[in-house]
């Protein structure tokens, strides 16, 4: 399993627009997911995983539902999640940065 260590966050524009604009279930479910990954990101049902065949820095991605309907993508800097994306599985398959 991936081992890494998160001990906070910082957002890009894109993520916080993505947050927004999201249902406020979806909303709701991130934070609780981003709580998760902080403490324990190797919980089954985030799913923790790098995207293959990306350019560096490598882009990891969770899922905020079981269902892996909504997902949210970051890169890590040091042991800073730098939060990309929240989309749907098939918005951040297409643009996962």
């Amino acid at each position: 399993m991936n081992r890494i260590t998160i001990t906070g966050f910082s957002h890009s524009g894109r993520f916080v627009s993505d947050l927004r604009s999201a249902p406020i279930e979806v909303q709701q479910a991130a934070q609780e997911a981003l709580r998760l990954l902080q403490t324990n990101p190797s919980a089954k049902s985030l799913r923790l995983h790098p995207l293959k065949g990306m350019p560096k820095p490598t882009v990891w991605k969770i899922d905020v539902f079981v269902s892996h309907a909504w997902q949210i993508t970051f890169e890590l800097n040091g042991t800073v999640a730098e939060l990309k994306r929240l989309g749907t599985h098939k918005t951040i398959d297409r643009h996962p940065r």
